[in-house]
């Protein structure tokens, strides 16, 4: 019944969004896209929340604080300084798009520097993150799948029904179908930590909210402090406050972030939902209390269950009508999100590497479509070749994509700054990053447990700095495209007391 439940629910809310998506509307490639930059506050709001609650929020997160104790609670952080950073810089994303026709991240950084290679150069370096942000997304569906509903389906068959499933309704409503599924998705996932959430103290057999705080102090006091349970540096102080750090300036170095920014229908819209974003970081405090009601009533649990933890204790304690609901809540979590990673994957491929060769490529949409089998394909087989554990995976995404930080902040605050410095800034960082004895090598030149990522960071940024000011910068039109810092006219400034979808 659970297991049905589950796939009613999901396959239901894709349905609909699909069906919602494309209804009354003529499939061009700036609607496909980018939503025909027309998302109105609701709609905009639960595409955006979309990319923070997803499988890592729920899976990675809860698998943090279960192994850990406290080195996971660094997720009630990343939502507020995200939306912090998000306050300023998204509504210059959006007046890029919107005056000059952008699609992808690349188009962006095309424009900004009239560099077509190193547009090209980003997109290279953005399906890489993609990739691996979509292999985090489809591990989780396994896990979820697989923790909540048993082992007797191989779990690769689980994550190949996922991709058919996102390729379907991406390919027939593209950005629209994503966020019209995303305002079931986080409705139902709201809900059903609610419901898990006040049945998590019975379920670990101590009284009230407040006893599973209490019981897990005095059963283990190192938890509720850094570095956690185990002691050790790889989750001390300086691996909290750099992933901490690491987290926001990522988060908008993503790819797929720039896509969605486009999507909003003015800058009033974008910011209204920035200053509301940072509630959602409460929902957090409900994944963290689920997680160590899990370690009291599952003590048993270690390695690679630990990835599933909260999907057990579910599995374990509560009846099948919460575990089918959240198992439903859980493959919209995986879905939805790495549907808008491979459109994106998709639009940087086609627009920014083979459009640099041929335009008809750059703005075909049949060929973004056949972009988005490929990817979601690739997707999979990432998932097939590993076996790491959520944390880690997304630390190496973050890692990765924020070398691109460098380039997204100076191109708006740096007039100075050129395309060749910030290749070989993001080469630089991205070697260290990427080859493990130079990770290794620069590691040991700062504190024990620092995520690679920031010192890589910090390299990046001596070098762009220092090949900008020997480089010819860029014309002041095209310093301009970063500005975004121009009055809103009537078009883009929207009525505050509006919210429409």
């Amino acid at each position: 019944m659970a297991l049905a439940l589950a796939l009613l629910i999901a396959v239901g809310s894709i349905v609909w969004g699909t069906v919602a998506a494309a209804r009354g509307r003529a499939m061009n490639l700036q609607e496909w896209s980018v939503g025909g930059r027309r998302f109105g506050t609701w709609l905009f709001w639960f595409l955006l929340v979309g990319e923070t609650f997803t499988t890592f929020a729920l899976l990675g997160a809860s698998q943090g604080v279960f192994s850990d104790g406290a080195p996971g609670f660094y997720v009630l952080g990343t939502v507020v300084l995200t939306a912090a950073v998000g306050y300023w810089v998204v509504p210059k994303i959006w007046r890029a798009g919107k005056q000059h026709g952008l699609v992808t991240m690349a188009d962006y950084f095309t424009t900004r520097f009239e560099a077509r290679w190193f547009g090209g150069l980003v997109a290279v370096f953005g399906i890489v993150a993609l990739l691996l942000y979509a292999q985090v997304q489809l591990t989780g569906l396994s896990l979820i799948l697989a923790s909540l509903f048993g082992s007797e389906v191989p779990s690769l068959a689980y994550v190949i029904a996922g991709g058919v499933l996102v390729a379907g309704f991406v390919l027939v409503g593209g950005m629209r179908s994503a966020a019209f599924t995303a305002i079931v998705k986080d409705v139902l996932l709201i809900a059903i930590l609610l419901v898990v959430a006040i049945g998590a103290a019975d379920a670990a057999g101590v009284s009230g909210p407040l006893g599973v705080f209490d019981a897990m102090k005095q059963a283990h006091p190192s938890g509720a402090t850094l570095p956690g349970l185990h002691g050790s540096t790889a989750t001390n102080t300086w691996w909290w406050m750099s992933f901490l750090l690491l987290t926001p300036l990522g988060s908008f170095a993503l790819p797929h972030m720039f896509q969605v920014s486009y999507s909003a229908k003015d800058v009033a819209t974008i910011r209204r939902n920035q200053v509301v974003q940072p509630l959602y970081s409460l929902f957090y405090v409900l994944i963290v209390m689920i997680a160590l009601a899990a370690v009291l009533a599952l003590p048993k649990l270690t390695g690679k269950q630990a990835n599933a933890s909260l999907l057990i204790f579910v599995r374990e304690k509560y009846p099948e009508w919460v575990i089918g609901l959240l198992g439903g809540a859980g493959i919209l979590v995986a879905l939805v999100p790495t549907a808008v990673l491979v459109l994106a994957a998709s639009s940087l491929f086609t627009r920014n590497v083979l459009g640099a060769r041929s335009a008809r490529w750059a703005s075909s949409l049949t060929a973004m479509r056949v972009g988005v089998l490929v990817f979601t394909a690739l997707s999979v087989l990432l998932v097939a070749h590993s076996n790491e554990k959520l944390l880690s995976i997304m630390t190496n995404v973050y890692s990765a994509v924020g070398q691109l930080a460098p380039a997204l902040f100076l191109s708006m605050l740096w007039r100075r700054v050129t395309a060749p410095g910030l290749a070989a800034g993001a080469l630089c960082g991205g070697l260290i990053v990427g080859v493990p004895a130079l990770g290794s090598l620069v590691a040991h030149t700062m504190p024990a447990g620092t995520v690679v990522g920031l010192p890589a960071l910090v390299v990046n940024l001596i070098v762009t700095v220092a090949v900008s000011l020997v480089t010819r910068p860029p014309s002041r039109t095209a310093v301009e495209v970063g500005a975004g810092d121009r009055p809103a006219g009537p078009a883009e400034a929207g009525d505050l007391r509006r919210s429409t979808v």
